[in-house]
């Protein structure tokens, strides 16, 4: 598989500092050039719209060239590394590279609570809520991108999702609600989520059906929107790509568990090992020797040097969320520390294929 590190100057960062230059609001990173021309026209309404796991790649394999997307679809832009939901969003969100939000990935090892911690669900490796408050957001918390906005009192900033200032429980409840939005008085900014295809890849591949409805489902929301708007620019994008991978258990690979001061984080194709001191000649030798065909294995100064986070301020934290080591994933395969996760997953990301990490960059100008 073609690998690819990310391109920061090129990026989902890269679009997120160009909606803060539009907006008015400090940004610190290079913003997209080719959404700045577009965003030159004034736009009332910008709207962002994320669809998790919807890789410029995975498009191209589903989608003919005649769809609404791939006809509007004028690039191919980067993730952020690693290309996984916690990371790339948490950029969108924030304007800020995964270096300086320290948002690296699925599971972090908090000191406080002493455990692995799963940053959106707020449980360790085995499930279990890890405390009786969220752990991320109390210890590594961020300014949003729509509250900096809405602090200009310029224009209002609104956050469509499961999750979002704007609960909704279904794509036709999230297409609405930006109509509704859209068509009020005054500039908005609206960032919209939607959690597929990524579910129906991680749990039935890449090529299933249902993925493959889901991308269709997009494509037809999507066109059915932008007839329905004036004055309102959407972009469409995803945090990540994805591929179907091999699914390995650490358990079983006892070794290189003998060697760790707890189970990997972060995630199992960005796997960040925490190696006790007298043995790291040991890890290196061990973890080459099991996977030194699918992952590169890298020092946490190797990684440091080489910027794989992105550039900026480095958080408080993250020089200790960053093991000694990082394995990254060039093949297919993936390292898990929970059985049914392993059991479960087809579709999987985080690694630096292509298709991982090159995500599309869609606009539609509606009625301007």
């Amino acid at each position: 598989m073609k690998i690819m590190y990310p391109d920061y100057d090129n990026s989902i960062l890269s679009l997120a500092n160009s909606i803060l230059k539009y907006f008015g609001v400090e940004h610190t990173h290079k913003t997209l050039t080719k959404l700045d021309s577009i965003l030159d026209n004034g736009y009332k309404n910008v709207v962002l719209m994320v669809f998790d796991a919807m890789g410029s790649k995975n498009i191209e394999t589903v989608l003919p060239k005649e769809s609404f997307l791939r006809e509007h679809m004028i690039d191919e832009i980067s993730s952020v590394y690693p290309p996984t939901t916690v990371a790339a969003t948490t950029t969108i969100e924030s304007g800020l590279a995964p270096v300086e939000h320290s948002w690296l990935g699925w599971t972090l090892h908090f000191k406080e609570v002493n455990d692995n911690v799963t940053a959106f669900r707020n449980t360790n490796d085995n499930g279990d809520i890890v405390a009786d408050y969220n752990v991320a957001t109390t210890y590594i918390p961020y300014k949003s991108i729509i509250s900096k906005i809405n602090d200009t009192e310029k224009a209002k900033a609104y956050s469509i999702s499961p999750f979002g200032t704007c609960k909704v429980n279904s794509i036709e409840e999230l297409v609405n609600s930006v109509e509704k939005i859209c068509n009020e008085e005054g500039r908005k900014y609206l960032y919209t989520y939607w959690p597929e295809p990524d579910h129906s890849m991680h749990g039935k591949g890449i090529f299933s059906e249902d993925a493959k409805e889901w991308m269709r489902i997009i494509d037809k929301k999507v066109s059915e929107l932008s007839t329905k708007l004036k004055d309102t620019l959407i972009i469409v994008t995803a945090d990540h790509g994805h591929i179907d991978g091999e699914n390995v258990l650490i358990q079983n690979h006892k070794k290189i568990v003998e060697c760790l001061k707890h189970l990997p984080t972060i995630e199992p194709r960005a796997v960040n090992f925490h190696v006790k001191d007298d043995m790291k000649e040991k890890f290196e030798i061990e973890f080459k020797k099991e996977f030194g065909g699918s992952f590169i294995l890298l020092s946490k100064e190797e990684v440091i040097d080489n910027k794989l986070f992105g550039i900026g301020k480095e958080h408080p934290r993250f020089n200790e969320f960053l093991g000694d080591y990082l394995g990254v994933a060039k093949g297919k395969v993936s390292i898990f520390n929970n059985k049914d996760e392993y059991d479960e997953m087809i579709g999987v990301h985080a690694g630096i294929t292509e298709w991982e990490m090159k995500v599309p960059f869609i606009v539609v100008e509606c009625n301007k």
